[in-house]
């Protein structure tokens, strides 16, 4: 981040490009971690919710989520004017889907441990909505949040992916990578879970290709 000394004042002046670069570097930790959860992720069973295991995948995965939201914005304000409405659709309605991911998250860290023992059979539940699971509890308009995450992740994912390709800001070849990496995710109707967990690489690269790009300042000669 582009910190410079103000010379009036002798105190740090943040400049606009520090900043874009600053959602750089979150963008990128956000594409590494999200890769990386997929291979360390405990199983979505009972007695992995109250294990140390569970408890820091789960807190990684809500620190993952609020650096989506961080890198998402610069990734969006720095091809702004040129990614139209199509690109301010695609931002608001992925960033609502890593909004969702992170309360989820937090229910994960916070939450599940604590009611492990007096309400398993919600607990399994709750692990089933995104495991692919039945449950015997109530869970309520629980049970819609699997299909409501999956549309946003989707439609959100590939009108920015759209969006950023179209606009030549930002490699193009990066924004097709991102807009695939949301549709590759219908595949997992016929791959089974935790194996469709591999469909998230493709997303996370593109995460960090974009925010490789906006930290170092080259997205001028990036547009191809």
């Amino acid at each position: 981040m582009d910190i410079k000394d103000n010379k009036q004042t002798g105190k740090p002046h943040i400049t606009a490009s520090g900043l874009m670069r600053g959602t750089g570097v979150f963008a990128i930790l956000a594409g590494l971690l999200y890769i990386a959860i997929q291979f360390i992720h405990p199983a979505e069973e009972l007695s992995a919710v109250r294990t140390a295991p569970w408890v820091m995948v789960a807190a990684l995965s809500m620190l993952m989520s609020l650096f989506f939201l961080i890198g998402l914005t610069g990734i969006y304000v720095k091809q702004a004017q040129e990614a139209g409405w199509l690109g301010v659709a695609g931002y608001l309605i992925f960033s609502l889907f890593w909004l969702a991911s992170t309360a989820f998250s937090f229910v994960e860290v916070f939450v599940l441990p604590l009611l492990a023992t007096d309400a398993p059979l919600f607990v399994e539940g709750f692990l089933g909505i995104f495991g692919g699971g039945s449950s015997e509890a109530d869970l309520g308009a629980l049970t819609a949040l699997a299909p409501i995450a999956g549309g946003l992740y989707l439609l959100g994912g590939l009108l920015l992916g759209i969006a950023t390709f179209r606009s030549g800001v930002l490699p193009r070849a990066a924004g097709a990578l991102l807009a695939f990496g949301a549709v590759v995710t219908l595949a997992a109707a016929v791959i089974p879970h935790p194996l469709d967990r591999i469909l998230a690489i493709p997303m996370g690269l593109a995460l960090i290709w974009l925010g490789y790009v906006l930290s170092s300042g080259r997205e001028r000669s990036a547009g191809v």
